[in-house]
């Protein structure tokens, strides 16, 4: 009778807490515009006050990463340097826990690299992620291309590569675009390969349309690419601009940039833009 009114009363005191907590969530938006990150308790904690049910606090511990950022890119919030040490601990935590849960590896892949540029963090999670789970083809697949795309190594991206397609499942395509990044190193028309993957292993809507947004960013200056590339083998030397690209007939029209900006070419070749593939208003000053 006694365990019966325990479980009773902790069901009330739980739907009272529920009701409260979403009554005040709908009627404070000002509260939700001045959410600051969360602290993440060092994992030593974590594995003593998780007990038995380690599996269960790394799921509620991702959750509150993904409800974080998700409802800051909701909401049009730009992230501090404060926001983003806030998810690279969580997803740390996430995975000290339960080192064989593989969505903080690919989320991590997808929001430590294309917006907070940290990518020697996404590396190391990845990293962690494939000691434990040595035969995922994903997590060398996304460290190889970390390493040629985002810090220009081309011969460590060719190694990781190379490690991913020798797992079961990896793409057969995987030994010739190892063997092409160590040889002439990544333009866009990769990073949409990488990507893709990444938005495919992605279920949160939030994240995902940010992501596809991204690799829209991505198509299109490939595009750019292809034409810049046509005009150099005709004519041997780089357009005066992109205009001329236009001009004489290379390109139809220069694409848009789905984030603003302009569009330039970099001394390595590949095409970007001013707007740096981020909203004005999602830069940090």
């Amino acid at each position: 009778m006694r365990l019966w009114f325990v479980i009773i009363l902790m069901f009330f005191s739980l739907s009272s807490y529920l009701f409260t907590y979403n009554q005040v969530w709908r009627q404070q938006e000002e509260l939700r515009l001045t959410t600051k990150a969360g602290f993440v308790l060092p994992s030593k904690f974590n594995r003593i006050l998780a007990l038995d049910y380690k599996g269960v606090l790394s799921d509620y511990l991702l959750l509150k990463v993904i409800t974080f950022f998700g409802g800051k890119i909701d909401l049009g919030q730009p992230l501090s340097e404060e926001d983003w040490r806030y998810i690279e601990s969580g997803l740390n935590a996430v995975t000290d826990l339960d080192p064989y849960f593989s969505d903080p590896y690919i989320l991590g892949q997808g929001l430590l690299t294309w917006e907070s540029g940290r990518y020697e963090a996404a590396i190391a999670l990845l990293k962690k992620g494939f000691k434990y789970r040595p035969k995922n083809w994903e997590l060398p697949f996304y460290i190889g291309f970390n390493y040629f795309y985002f810090l220009g190594d081309n011969s460590k991206g060719a190694e990781y590569l190379i490690k991913a397609s020798e797992l079961p499942g990896s793409p057969k395509f995987l030994p010739n675009l190892a063997a092409r990044i160590g040889y002439f190193g990544g333009k866009s028309k990769l990073a949409i390969m990488f990507l893709k993957g990444t938005i495919a292993g992605t279920s949160d809507p939030n994240i995902r349309a940010w992501l596809e947004r991204r690799m829209v960013a991505l198509e299109r200056a490939s595009v750019i690419e292809d034409a810049l590339e046509k005009y150099l083998n005709d004519h041997k030397s780089a357009p005066v601009s992109l205009k001329t690209l236009v001009d004489d007939g290379y390109l139809v029209k220069l694409p848009i940039d789905p984030y603003g900006g302009e569009w330039v070419v970099l001394k390595n070749g590949r095409v970007y833009s001013t707007s740096r593939f981020v909203f004005e208003k999602n830069i940090q000053k």
